[in-house]
């Protein structure tokens, strides 16, 4: 069977690295969520959540981690 691709030929995209839950709760006017990055330890503080259970489950993209993938 004849392959469609040859193995160099197949782009890869750079590894996105994410940050997930660390903590969250309500702080008696809004929810309130704080993500962490386990591969660099970066911490957003608590921060309004404007996301959905499902976004935040999946996690967000690290900006220490991912910088050098926006930069270069």
């Amino acid at each position: 069977m004849a392959l469609l691709f040859e193995a160099t030929e197949v782009p890869r995209a750079k590894r996105l690295w994410r940050m997930h839950v660390s903590d969250a709760g309500d702080d008696g006017i809004k929810t309130v969520i704080e993500f962490k990055c386990k591969r660099c330890g970066h911490n957003t503080g608590w921060i309004a959540d404007k996301w959905t259970v499902t976004e935040n489950r999946r996690g967000h993209p690290c900006p220490k981690c991912n910088q050098e993938k926006a930069n270069g």
